[in-house]
């Protein structure tokens, strides 16, 4: 018995397709089950060999098929699937765009001159590292993520002639939630040691008590906003989970 498990993703987006029907078939036999509320599924497939698999759900086109050998787990499949029922509106693509390079713009100055007025007028340039002004730091370089994540996006939608108008709503979510979450993610990151394995397998420490390294991980980490927000989610059922043990 093999075990496949992915996610289903909207296209062009990083974003979950909840409650998905995901579909496998190896000729007369089916196998169904369900993405979950961020886009996860889970399959056992009882009989080895070649098989396909197809996302299903009513406002979205089916996903390409995908084949697969499951004469081993297959842990990391990706689904793509296109929505049917949107809007096309590259005209409030447009504006929406360029409204956020100004706010980007904007963002800049109001950085710039915040450091160079406080917390003491006349005081050289300088990362807030102390709080609680490290806080407002953190959200800052969150916000500037999401906002530079957003133009990017939304200009390849505009490129392609996909920019949806019901999308926007969601875009504006993200702008507004990332640099909490940001923030959250951050304070508690910094308490503990953090280590990466590159590509070229170098292993890299982040001390996230050097102001430097600290924004720079708030601006990498602002412009993913499902992943942040998955983190909160698995972080906040470990912490619920440990409690219900407690009880």
């Amino acid at each position: 018995m093999a075990k496949a498990s992915g996610m289903v993703y909207r296209s062009g987006t990083k974003e979950g397709v909840t409650y998905a029907t995901i579909k496998a078939s190896k000729g007369t036999q089916v196998n169904y089950t369900t993405t979950n509320k961020v886009g996860e599924f889970e399959l056992e497939i009882t009989e080895p060999g070649p098989w396909e698999f197809i996302a299903l759900e009513k406002k979205s086109y089916a996903s390409n098929p995908l084949p697969l050998d499951m004469d081993q787990d297959q842990l990391d499949i990706k689904l793509v699937m296109e929505r049917i029922a949107e809007t096309a509106d590259d005209k409030a693509g447009r504006a929406f765009f360029w409204i956020l390079v100004g706010i980007f713009g904007a963002l800049i100055i109001l950085y710039l001159l915040a450091h160079l007025f406080l917390p003491a007028p006349g005081q050289a340039f300088k990362i807030w590292s102390e709080d609680p002004l490290r806080f407002l730091e953190i959200i800052l370089w969150g916000l500037a993520g999401i906002i530079i994540s957003k133009i990017i996006t939304i200009g390849w939608y505009l490129r392609s002639h996909r920019f949806y108008r019901e999308g926007v709503l969601m875009h504006i979510a993200h702008i507004i939630a990332t640099p909490i979450l940001v923030l959250i993610i951050v304070l508690l990151l910094s308490q503990v040691a953090l280590k990466f394995t590159l590509a070229n397998t170098n292993e890299v420490a982040l001390d996230l008590s050097v102001p430097t390294i600290m924004v720079a991980f708030a601006f990498i980490i602002g412009t993913s906003p499902w992943p942040l927000w998955n983190f909160i989610l698995n972080t906040a059922k470990r912490f619920t989970g440990q409690l219900e043990k407690s009880d």
